[in-house]
């Protein structure tokens, strides 16, 4: 009979195996085709225990254009990034911390679901899913406290659930422009980037001058603070994920230049053969960087299985969209597909984002397949709109308020596609004020 140390060593040794497979899982899933080949060639640089084929960029017919790509990296730097990288800069300052061991394991838990431009767009639930199995409980006070501590961290703006929070945490609130700044990312962020400045002007009770002021202010901050996670991609065609072909008993659905073939582990590495004189903290080491090759093959296996089963179920309605136009699409939700598959929403919500069709007539979002009503979002009646934005919206929690760029990721995993302009528009309709009015009720 084990001993109880041994068990318990046991299980926290299975919960530590289980947390590289889920994180990547997460967050490869979400990658576009494009992103997901960058992450690979970083993670390849970074961990021998990875191998990429020369085959791997030819199996997306695409070059690499590594020269090209540094020049465009370097032109978007606009700090110098520590030695390590922005990842280790974040450890540094958690070191630094007087936490119990159980409070820095949320606050890492936190760091290590940051996405590659610094947001924690990880839902309170699916980290406190995280949180769960790796054995931390289901404990929403220590998940809050944790985020808050990662959104104290340096560079400002790391931690925010989307694009609004992250610049939202970079103002000064004891700044005199603090509330109209507020504001302004709260209300008009689409308006201020187009140029569209005289309603912004109209509804601030500022003159235009004052506004150009505050918009120099704005542009001050850093849209994607995290940048130094992962790095920033030079432009590109976009290229399909999914490619949708007629066949013999209907269509056919297959990843476009699959990466699969192309990924391998360090075989030393996969069986764990290295030499008897290695000391064990090298062992160890080599170990770790082998599971985490794992995990990312692996990984890459699962996204490219959801986005198959996502896109099939998908066009099994959609298949008039196929064969006769946009103007075909039914009625589907997101959510219908999730329960169909026996998925989480979130995970179909994943599956979708960013990820594009090639059909005989054109490349497509695969959003574009998910539709409340036949058409655009313009067919569902401004009522049935309103009721979605209140209904999300009153489901918030009181000290979290959700942006508008929240409630509208809200409304497209539900199956309503919405821009963060348009929940914008009928919060104001409906009489709710933004939330960093209602954070500060």
């Amino acid at each position: 009979m084990a001993h109880p140390r041994q068990e318990l060593q046991a299980r926290a040794e299975q919960r530590m195996a289980l947390r590289p497979s889920m994180l990547q899982s997460v967050r490869v899933l979400r990658l576009s085709a494009a992103d997901l080949e960058d992450l690979l060639e970083r993670e390849a640089e970074d961990n021998e225990a990875l191998r990429l084929r020369s085959d791997f960029r030819s199996a997306r017919g695409r070059a690499p254009d590594r020269e090209a790509g540094d020049r465009h990296r370097l032109m978007l730097e606009s700090r110098p990034a520590p030695e390590g990288g922005l990842r280790a800069e974040l450890e540094e300052q958690l070191v630094m911390l007087d936490r119990t061991p159980g409070e820095r394991a949320w606050i890492r838990l936190c760091l290590d679901s940051l996405d590659e431009h610094g947001y924690l767009s990880t839902s309170d639930e699916e980290l406190l899913d995280l949180g769960l199995r790796e054995g931390l409980g289901a404990d929403r006070g220590a998940l809050a406290r944790a985020i808050a501590t990662v959104q104290g961290f340096e560079p400002r703006g790391i931690g925010g659930r989307d694009l609004v929070e992250a610049l939202l945490l970079q103002l000064d609130p004891a700044a005199p422009d603090y509330p109209a700044l507020c504001r302004l990312v709260e209300e008009f962020l689409d308006e201020f980037a187009t140029r569209r400045l005289g309603p912004v002007a109209e509804a601030l009770g500022v003159e235009p001058a004052e506004l150009e002021r505050l918009g120099g202010l704005l542009r001050n901050l850093d849209p994607r603070p995290g940048a130094g996670l992962g790095g920033e991609t030079a432009a590109r065609v976009i290229a399909p994920d999914l490619v949708a072909e007629p066949g013999r008993e209907g269509w056919d659905v297959r990843v476009e230049g699959s990466l699969l073939p192309s990924l391998e582990v360090d075989p030393a590495s996969a069986r764990g053969a290295w030499p008897a004189t290695l000391d064990p903290a090298e062992r160890r080491w080599r170990a770790a960087r082998g599971e985490r090759a794992r995990a990312l093959v692996e990984a890459v296996r699962q996204r490219e299985e959801t986005l198959l089963r996502v896109a099939r179920a998908a066009l099994e309605r959609q298949r008039a969209f196929l064969e006769r136009g946009p103007g075909h699409l039914v009625p589907l939700s997101m959510g219908e597909v999730a329960e169909r598959l026996g998925l989480a929403l979130s995970t179909v919500s994943r599956a979708v984002a960013g990820k594009h069709l090639q059909t005989p007539t054109g490349i497509v979002a695969l959003r574009a397949l998910f539709q409340v009503s036949g058409g655009s979002e313009g067919v569902a009646t401004p009522g049935e709109l309103g009721r979605a934005v209140r209904t999300v919206l009153g489901d918030e929690d009181p000290r979290r308020p959700l942006s508008d760029e929240a409630v509208a990721r809200e409304l497209a995993g539900r199956g309503l596609v919405l821009s963060r302009r348009t929940v914008a528009s009928y919060r104001r309709k409906l009489g709710i004020p933004s939330s960093y009015r209602r954070r500060r009720a």
